[in-house]
């Protein structure tokens, strides 16, 4: 184990590397795993390969309408992923990118400051700078904000960089089975958003990989590149979530009736019969051959101070009641009362209805997390808005005991990390949870 001095030597070190932004306390905290996280992809270099000429360039993104309310991917980790891709300083005459430092050429360097970049600044490239210049011609050309699954948002990312986002694109609507149209519009992204990892990169990576056979062919004396390239495709499986996102929910005792218990469970939190009705009808008329064990009610307009979401085990007859989290815009003053409630896009208000729950991805900031299908007029938006059940730091009686009342979320039904992923595991692959 290293000494708490050690440890604090270490965070000064990565501070003077423009790495860490947190305190010197000798504390390994999320901060400093992540300012490792980024040190290792900068010194970790890979042997440096050409890489394919790209297909015409990405046509610019629409104005985006399919909007996650701020649970989209997040730069930081494709990013650490691809820099490891990437080789290190080198200025090899013949390279037709000239001098060229983490996949960044003088050239490129040059256009993104407005003047001609030396040398010498390529070569010291900080890790701020790169990530603004990889932002700028990659993450935002493919509006990968907008994309829900860290992992899928990553291979695009990666395969962009490689090989042009407009290449990166195409690719992935041909996989999809859309028109490729080399520009990342409203209906690539909700079908992307619409597959899982799982699906959706090994298909992506082998698809790549064929193209690289491809270029291979017509043009023989590329073949030296081949096995670099088909290495890169490769190590995007390595981003798959593992996670059995074809769970079936463990049913009750078989020939029971659908929901059967519920009504007694519901008497002992105070839930009303008619919420408890509303579940058993949908389940009884549009999926009668599943019978859940847990169900999931969420009094919503309760004070967030309270334990307001319930969770009834039917099999072991009993309810296991947590706080959670509402959107902060339906709590405008934050005063833990949720008043107002939506189903429009980016207005970060919780939504009322019935929610199926469906598989897990993971998120960039909250980690695993379970996909929620609204299954109403009212929370019809629920998969296009990113409204997910995930954890988070602002919940709990701890968190409470502090401050009177639990955080907001943008919108998504969330509860503390430490009863999260348990959860999670009871209720993928069709659970019911009602927000009322």
């Amino acid at each position: 184990m290293f000494t708490q001095a050690k440890i604090e030597s270490l965070q000064l070190t990565l501070k003077s590397l423009a790495l860490y932004e947190g305190k010197i306390d000798g504390i390994v905290g999320p901060l400093t795993l992540a300012a490792i996280k980024k040190f290792e992809a900068l010194v970790l270099e890979q042997p440096i390969i050409d890489k394919p000429i790209p297909d015409d360039p990405a046509e610019k993104p629409d104005t985006v309408n399919n909007f996650t309310d701020g649970q989209g991917a997040d730069i930081e980790d494709a990013l650490i992923f691809t820099l490891k891709n990437e080789g290190g300083y080198t200025d090899h005459p013949a390279d037709r990118g000239g001098a060229t430092n983490k996949g960044i050429t003088i050239g490129r360097l040059s256009e993104y400051l407005g003047r001609k970049a030396t040398k010498d600044e390529v070569k010291n490239l900080d890790y701020e700078t790169i990530k603004l210049i990889y932002k700028k011609y990659y993450w935002d050309v493919l509006s990968l904000d907008h994309v829900l699954d860290q992992s899928i948002a990553t291979a695009l990312f990666d395969m962009g960089v490689l090989c042009g986002p407009g290449t990166s694109v195409s690719l992935c609507q041909e996989v999809l089975g859309i028109p490729q149209t080399k520009k990342m519009d409203s209906q690539t992204l909700a079908a992307i958003n619409g597959v899982t990892d799982e699906k959706f990169i090994p298909l992506f990576a082998d698809r790549n990989s064929k193209r690289f056979d491809d270029i291979v062919a017509k043009t023989p004396s590329q073949n030296v590149f081949l096995k670099g390239w088909k290495n890169r495709a490769n190590r995007l499986l390595s981003l798959i979530n593992n996670d059995d996102m074809a769970v079936v929910v463990a049913t009750s005792v078989p020939g029971t009736p659908i929901g059967e218990g519920l009504y007694e469970l519901a008497e002992q939190v105070d839930v009303p019969h008619a919420d408890i009705k509303k579940m058993i009808d949908w389940q009884t008329q549009n999926n009668a051959t599943s019978n859940p064990r847990f169900w999931v009610v969420f009094k919503i307009e309760k004070h967030s101070k309270t334990r307001r979401m319930h969770i009834f085990d039917r099999v072991a007859k009993a309810v296991q009641s947590i706080h959670a989290v509402h959107g902060t815009g339906s709590d405008p003053n934050n005063d833990g009362l949720a008043t107002d409630f939506s189903n429009i896009p980016e207005s970060h208000q919780s939504s009322l209805g019935l929610y199926k729950t469906l598989g897990t991805y993971i998120m960039a900031k909250h980690g695993r997390a379970l996909r929620l299908e609204g299954l109403e007029l009212t929370n019809s938006n629920a998969l296009k808005r990113g409204i997910v059940f995930h954890g988070v730091p602002y919940a709990g009686d701890q968190y409470v005991q502090q401050y009177g009342r639990c955080g907001r979320s943008f919108g998504c039904p969330a509860v503390e990390y430490a009863v999260v992923q348990d959860l999670i595991d009871k209720l993928k692959g069709g659970s019911l949870l009602l927000i009322s």
